[in-house]
């Protein structure tokens, strides 16, 4: 009998807490940027915007660090590693061929941590920001074209709906390789691509929305910023910056009717016959303060 994992540690405290504020500003190209500290001179349309910093995790002791759970075949597919920039620590995610049927994941392969609801603070209503970063290592295996997966993926990140059933998730980070002939899905299928996709409104896969981010490339951490109004409704939005540069801006729902979400740090994708490892580094939320 194959071994399934679900690791869960009762939640640590954040390790800083109180105001913290946040500030939106266009630079001198128009483009939109953001800072936890106010904008120098010859920028415009400056915004302050009052939060509270509730949550801070640096993986620097244990993969359960902060909360987290664990999604895996094994307790050891997920570790911690130095993974070198800024000397930062980083959870380490590795699938190897067969880690399957993990969580509900079917045929899929999956090794995923996750928070509650109630520690990634999404319901109806709330606006937050959040920080996360990213590395593909030398082992990060993209997801291949085949003849079965004419549309390839791995989900790296995502916010995922409360409620059980064969929903979407709201909001993914994923790698797709994508082929311009479903039918011949090996006949130069398109190279990998880093993107966002999300879904909300009334049922699942409502209200699709995606946005390309590029190229991945390995070794090369990717720093997220997430904006977000956390609705069900048209008044819902999810702005996203890569690397200081914003590749997303969304208006309308964020979650489906009647549901919240909850933070996923993954390594989830279709079958491969290799080893595949994402490196995840520090994970940061800011809950915005009503008028």
């Amino acid at each position: 009998m194959r071994k399934v994992f679900y690791l869960m540690i009762a939640f640590l405290p954040v390790s800083f807490s109180g105001h913290a504020d946040v500030y939106t500003w266009q630079d001198a190209r128009g483009a939109m940027k953001f800072s936890e500290v106010p904008p120098g001179g010859g920028v415009r349309n400056v915004k302050r915007l009052g939060a509270t910093a509730k949550f801070r995790c640096t993986f620097a002791d244990s993969p359960a660090e902060c909360g987290f759970r664990l999604q895996a075949r094994e307790q050891n597919r997920a570790s911690i590693v130095k993974a070198g920039r800024d000397r930062r620590m980083g959870l380490s995610l590795r699938t190897e061929p067969g880690d399957d049927n993990v969580a509900w994941s079917g045929a899929m392969e999956r090794t995923d941590v996750h928070l509650s609801q109630a520690d990634t603070g999404c319901y109806e209503g709330r606006e937050q920001w959040w920080e996360h970063s990213i590395l593909f290592p030398d082992d990060y295996v993209a997801p291949p074209a085949s003849a079965k997966y004419s549309f390839a993926w791995n989900v790296v990140f995502d916010f995922h709906n409360s409620a059980p059933g064969p929903w979407q998730a709201n909001f993914h980070l994923e790698v797709v390789t994508l082929s311009p002939d479903p039918n011949n899905p090996l006949l130069n299928p398109y190279p990998p691509i880093l993107r966002f996709r999300g879904y909300g409104g009334e049922k699942s896969a409502d209200g699709e929305f995606t946005a390309p981010i590029g190229p991945v490339e390995n070794n090369t951490w990717y720093d997220f910023v997430y904006h977000v109004k956390w609705s069900s409704g048209p008044d819902g939005y999810f702005d996203a910056w890569v690397n200081g540069v914003k590749k997303l801006s969304h208006k309308g729902p964020t979650l489906y009717a009647g549901q919240g979400c909850y933070l996923k740090l993954a390594n989830y994708h279709i079958p491969y016959r290799k080893a595949s490892e994402v490196i995840h580094g520090r994970v940061i939320r800011h809950d915005v303060e009503g008028p």
